[in-house]
């Protein structure tokens, strides 16, 4: 499907916007993140879940693709910036050039972009899911991974105490565990999706590279030198040994 611009909306089904050429600016509002506003170059992506307002303008000589996606296929945290895939460019030149119309020519291709997109969901670090409503509500708050859990509890409305008893007795680790693990599992996604180390840091709390680095030594045991390259990839052989 071809797109142009389009004021807010959302969909009942996850989709790719996938820009072929050009820019394209989105601005998204959802339950689980902060308002964002993402600026889309050629051959990048913006994965999208189903139910999350948009809100996409783009340059008169600007091209983009915007396929459905399966049901199943939802990103972990509401949307995804994929700043390069090859092959995401790929499969998207292939519609653009097929322009498939029917439901038995589109699926052989929203397989390919399913089967693509699993591979950034992947968590490196496990984390149990929240049973507890209470629980469930903190790890959904983009702001449990930045501000100080004196800050989590009282934008909660509980005691420090409390909120540690209550993700101790439901996730089996201490609110620092999680936060570690979730702060890494986000960066580590946005890593593969093409963001730089540095960048990813920080958008998950830390204030550069070496933070994020030194927290992800202390959890696998690999060296500063096995970080030092294809950081992602490291930690993503780690988990086979």
């Amino acid at each position: 499907m071809l797109l142009t611009g389009h004021d807010w909306h959302s969909h009942s089904y996850p989709l790719l916007i996938h820009v072929i050429s050009g820019s394209v600016d989105v601005h998204l509002r959802g339950r689980r993140f902060e308002p964002t506003h993402l600026g889309l170059v050629s051959e990048s992506s913006l994965w999208l879940g189903s139910g999350v307002d948009h809100l996409v303008t783009t340059r008169s000589d600007s091209i983009m693709l915007g396929p459905r996606l399966s049901p199943q296929t939802e990103p972990p945290e509401g949307f995804l910036h994929i700043r390069r895939s090859t092959a995401i460019r790929e499969t998207a030149l292939l519609i653009l050039a097929s322009s498939p119309n029917s439901e038995a020519e589109r699926r052989p291709l929203r397989e390919a972009l399913d089967a693509e997109l699993g591979t950034f969901a992947v968590d490196d670090f496990p984390i149990p899911e929240p049973q507890y409503r209470a629980v469930q509500a903190i790890a959904n708050d983009p702001m449990s991974l930045i501000v100080p859990l004196t800050a989590v509890a009282e934008r909660h409305s509980m005691s420090k105490r409390h909120v540690e008893r209550i993700i101790k007795d439901d996730l089996g680790m201490s609110f620092v565990q999680w936060r570690t693990r979730r702060r890494l599992n986000l960066a580590l996604r946005r890593i593969r999706a093409g963001f730089t180390v540095a960048s990813a840091a920080r958008s998950v709390g830390y204030l550069g590279s070496d933070g994020l680095i030194r927290a992800i030594s202390r959890l696998t045991h690999l060296t500063r030198e096995e970080l030092s390259g294809d950081l992602a990839g490291a930690v993503a052989d780690s988990r086979t040994r």
